[in-house]
């Protein structure tokens, strides 16, 4: 606490260093802060912070290495170069501000496609193309990508910790996009057509996707069934579960959408068994694509479009009443959003921290996945006010697992 309330005196020291080179400023300021322990000088040097946000981003360096000094400081053993190495390797490698969020590209991504991240009992879930056994590089040769694999990392920051879903989820062919139920018993994920061990297709030849279900048993998932609403001839995609766990949501372009793909909702039966899927409508879904719906532990329901107004590609929206009580979506804005897809977005409200995907420039891979901080609380209703430019899809985000094409929705 004591070092909290007299941050701001550490910011100042930080500033007045700008005239020398930007590593001595680092260095001047770490020693300092140790020394010093925060002069009480908060409400002085104020105006002087606005100024840094200027500096090249040198501000948010800072801060990101005197949190982490918080975290490590009751260890009297590390010395003040010790605890600086231990920062500049912990924190994210891109830092992105805006009044509402402070996003971070993850260290666990990989020079291939990472998204579609998923929380489950305090790990984090995501898709990858990164498998590296023998088979995947004979897709990798003749796709430019491995097969999608489901993956897990109980610390977002740490490539060791990264491993496959224990089961039979994986297959030889995609899996992604998993929600998991409350009680971590059971697992809704998306896959290829693939039952039996062999691929199906559809009339034109295309292998396309499909949900499947699977239970925890014994720490590994297993007793895989696909659902009954899929299809041979379209593709359901993207699963996420309200709340309740009685809702399941999800995107599809089967007969009677609105565009290239769009959200529906089923409702999930006692017995486990299902009602007939319903469209979420018209101002919700475009002649565009809407795709990759998600529900936030507060109920919300976000998802990533490109047929409503945006910066550009799949955007990341929210779905809002207006103030007559009318259901729209609202544009989360930079930097969430950027001129290329942003996507696969999930938050947990309660702690303000979430993450998503996109293929932005700067990342390491295809797709990489972002960690943020929500900075302020999401409007009550849509605002009246839309974003004034329209772009059209970039880049639809291809899942090829062989010669047969496949769609993604």
């Amino acid at each position: 606490m004591f070092l909290e309330k007299n941050f701001w005196g550490l910011v100042f020291l930080f500033c007045w260093g700008a005239v020398f080179s930007q590593e001595n400023r680092f260095k001047t300021t770490n020693e300092t802060s140790v020394k010093l322990a925060f002069n009480k000088t908060n409400e002085v040097y104020k105006k002087e912070v606005k100024k840094t946000f200027k500096l090249g981003g040198l501000f948010d360096r800072f801060r990101s290495e005197q949190l982490s000094y918080l975290y490590t400081n009751n260890n009297e053993n590390l010395y003040v170069a010790e605890v600086y190495s231990s920062l500049l390797s912990s924190i994210t490698i891109v830092e992105e501000r805006s009044e509402n969020f402070i996003v971070n590209r993850l260290s666990i991504n990989s020079k291939y496609s990472d998204y579609a991240p998923s929380f489950f009992e305090g790990e984090l879930v995501f898709a990858s193309s990164r498998n590296a056994n023998s088979f995947s590089k004979i897709v990798h040769e003749l796709n430019n990508q491995p097969f999608l694999d489901l993956y897990t990392t109980v610390r977002a920051s740490d490539q060791r910790s990264i491993g496959k879903l224990k089961g039979e989820i994986n297959s030889k062919f995609h899996e992604s996009s998993a929600t998991f139920s409350r009680d971590g018993k059971t697992v809704y994920f998306t896959r290829n057509n693939y039952s039996k061990r062999k691929s199906k297709t559809n009339q034109e030849g295309t292998i396309l996707l499909k949900l499947y279900k699977a239970s925890y048993d014994n720490g590994k998932w297993r007793n895989i069934e696909e659902l009954p609403f899929n299809s041979d001839e379209y593709s359901i995609a993207h699963p996420t579960l309200s709340k309740d766990g009685k809702y399941l949501y999800f995107a599809s372009d089967m007969p009677g959408s609105y565009g290239k793909s769009d959200l529906y909702v089923v409702e999930i039966n006692e017995d486990g068994s299902f009602k007939t899927p319903r469209n979420l409508g018209d101002q919700i879904n475009t002649s565009g694509r809407e795709t990759f719906p998600y529900i936030s532990d507060k109920g919300k329901l976000f998802f990533a479009s490109d047929g409503h107004e945006g910066l550009g590609g799949l955007d990341v929206f929210m779905v809002l009443p207006d103030k007559n009580g009318v259901v729209g979506v609202y544009n989360l804005g930079e930097p969430i959003n950027s001129t290329k897809d942003d996507f696969t977005f999930i938050i947990n409200e309660e702690n303000k921290i979430g993450y998503f995907a996109s293929n932005r420039k700067g990342g390491r891979g295809d797709d990489d996945i972002y960690g943020f901080k929500q900075m302020t609380l999401f409007p009550k209703y849509r605002p009246v006010t839309k974003p004034n430019t329209k772009w059209q899809l970039e880049r639809v985000i291809e899942l090829v697992p062989n010669k047969e094409a496949t769609t993604s929705l």
